[in-house]
């Protein structure tokens, strides 16, 4: 610890941004880490006073982190899949006291493999196949309840460094970023099983032709092919609910076969 009981230092200015959270490099002070590069992440929305408000955001952390160590002991890729670990911290001389986390700097190429919402990049289709089916795997796995996505991060000889992870669920208990039922739906749309995944449950496109209508079906092609071409979700589409039930039923059939 440094004389003046800093865990990081972090620059004024964020070097990032997404649509919820703002991101500024840091140096880590503690003596295991000293000297070691680390991101503080902002809520874009202000200040954050309270350190329940990220309790959603570490609870996402924590499930993503759990559904990778399982996905690993199923030695499905070479690669394996990690997460980064993340704390919340105190900003010093704020007053209110401000509330921030913290995870260390992922050195390396960052890459964004797939969103919450169907888009999944030429990448993660090619070379870094364990991305998807690592989506898809914990679909199943959950049995239809959760996904992990939004994955980006980076990637080396020891297997994928991740940040900032979303999940899905058919209960949208996991805050904003939760696209529940409607993200399932567009990356199951988009998603091409690959080597790893192939034969994998997984619900089709077909599986709803005369149970939802046609105009509902051209919709979801159009935002498909909208998602295709950008890593933002501003293409989102909620079901109404009567369609909503029908795709639901249909991927848990699938997911719990």
């Amino acid at each position: 610890m440094n004389p003046f009981g800093f865990v990081c230092t972090f620059e004024m200015k964020p070097f990032a941004e997404g649509r919820f959270r703002s991101a500024y490099k840091g140096i880590w002070t503690t003596p295991d880490k000293f000297g070691k590069l680390c991101v503080v992440k902002k809520m874009r929305s202000g200040a954050v006073f309270t350190p329940t408000a990220w309790d959603c955001t570490l609870k996402i952390y924590d499930r993503a982190r759990t559904l990778a160590q399982q996905f690993n002991r199923g030695k499905y890729s070479n690669f394996p899949v990690q997460f980064t670990d993340t704390s919340t911290l105190t900003v010093n001389g704020s007053f209110p006291r401000e509330y921030v986390v913290a995870e260390d700097f992922l050195e390396g190429n960052f890459l964004k493999w797939c969103n919450n919402y169907g888009y999944i990049s030429p990448k993660a289709r090619s070379e870094n196949i364990t991305m998807p089916a690592f989506v898809h795997w914990s679909w199943l796995y959950t049995k239809g309840q959760e996904m992990v996505c939004d994955l980006q991060g980076t990637r080396d000889e020891n297997g994928y460094h991740l940040t900032d992870p979303v999940i899905l669920s058919l209960n949208n208990m996991y805050g904003e970023t939760d696209m529940g039922i409607e993200g399932m739906a567009m990356f199951f749309m988009n998603h091409e099983c690959n080597d790893i995944c192939k034969g994998w449950r997984r619900p089709r496109f077909e599986s709803f032709k005369g149970r939802i209508p046609g105009v509902t079906l051209a919709a979801c092609k159009h935002v498909q092919h909208q998602v295709n071409n950008a890593t933002s979700y501003r293409f989102d589409m909620r079901f109404p609910q009567p369609i909503k039930d029908i795709v639901t039923r249909v991927f848990l059939e699938t997911a719990q076969a």
